[in-house]
This record gives structure tokens, sequence and C-alpha cells, in this order.
């Protein structure tokens, strides 16, 4: 039988990935978020709200920069916001900080912080990618500016846009630092606090 070899890979790699389920399963179940302290879990709700408002910012900000900066092209070289880069990772993160409200409101499921936590893991490096990126546009608009063919200064109001983008994604980038050592020290094995408080 020719798929016989390829069925036997498939059945491995099954056994392997149930076999690391069941080990993720085993570590999400017998951690929680009820051993954040009282003032911690006030700033860690907190900074979940406002993550979530400054990633709904900056992906509309990315798209309001994009389109605008496609419809006022004709006096540049170039178009504001061009690669995605700046609409894409803030809807990625969007999503991301979108799972904080399970992880904040309900505790009892304990899978909500876990995909939290990864989701944050993963957009953060992108979100500093995508802040870098907004800075690095900002002389480019200026210099832009001098080169522009047209009377109005729609150069500046780029750079002025990539200024707050790249404000956005930074202020996003701290609070889902800090989001990330709340799970570092309360909430990862290595510092697993086991106490209740009441909720």
């Amino acid at each position: 039988m020719p798929y016989a070899p390829l069925k036997a890979a498939w059945r491995y790699l099954d056994n392997k990935f149930t076999i690391f389920s069941v080990w993720v399963d085993k570590i999400v179940q017998d951690r929680n978020l009820l051993s954040v302290p009282e003032t911690v879990w006030l700033f860690f709700s907190y900074s979940v709200y406002l993550n979530f408002i400054c990633a709904l910012l900056a992906f509309i900000g990315g798209v309001l920069c994009f389109t605008l900066g496609l419809y006022y092209s004709t006096f540049y070289t170039r178009i504001n916001c061009e690669n995605g880069l700046n609409i894409w990772i803030p809807l990625n993160n969007l999503i991301a900080t979108w799972t904080g409200f399970f992880a904040v409101k309900a505790l009892h499921i304990r899978w909500s912080a876990f995909v939290h936590l990864v989701f944050t893991a993963t957009m953060t490096p992108l979100m500093l990618i995508a802040a870098i990126f907004a800075t690095t546009q900002v002389p480019v608009w200026y210099e832009e500016q001098r080169m522009s063919r047209g009377g109005k200064n729609w150069g500046y109001w780029n750079a002025n846009g990539d200024i707050a983008l790249a404000i956005c994604s930074y202020t996003i980038v701290c609070l889902s630092v800090f989001e990330l050592f709340v799970y570092y020290k309360y909430w990862l094995p290595g510092g697993q606090i086991l106490r209740t408080r009441n909720v």
C-alpha cells in the first residue's frame, strides 16, 4: 500500500501532538490568575482595557493613514503606510487583546489566561516592529514635504500621523510587557503564588 509510510508518520505526529496537548492542559489546569494581588490585579485589568482601546485606535489610525496617504499621494513620490504594517499588525493585536477580556472576566475558564498569554507574547514584538517602522517614517515624510509638488502640507500631516501611530504602538508595547510580567510572576510555573482571593 503506497500510503502506509504516510499513515505511520501521521499517526506518530498525531500521538506526539496529543502528548504535548495533555502536557499543556495539565500546566494550564494547575494555574489561574486568582493569585494576583488586588492592586496588581487592578492595574492588570485596566491595562487590558487600555491595550484594547489603543489597539483599536492604532488599527483605525493605520487605515486612515493608508487611505489618506493614497488619496494625497499625487503630491509625493510615495504613499504613507503603504506596506500595511500599521494596519495588519494592529488588527491582529486587536484580536489578541480582545482575548484579555476573557482572562480578566472569566477567571473560572483557565484556558482564557493561557490564550491571552500566548497572543500577547506573540504580538508584543510585532507591535514593536510597527512602532519602530512608524518612527522611521517621520523623517521620511519631512523630507517628502520639502520635495512636494503641491502647495499643501500633507507631508507634515503624514509625519504627524506616523508620530501618533508610533506613540500608540509604543504604549501598546509597554502595556503588553506589563501584562507579560504579571503572567510571568503570578501565572507561569516559576512564579506561581498559591493563595486565593475573593473576586
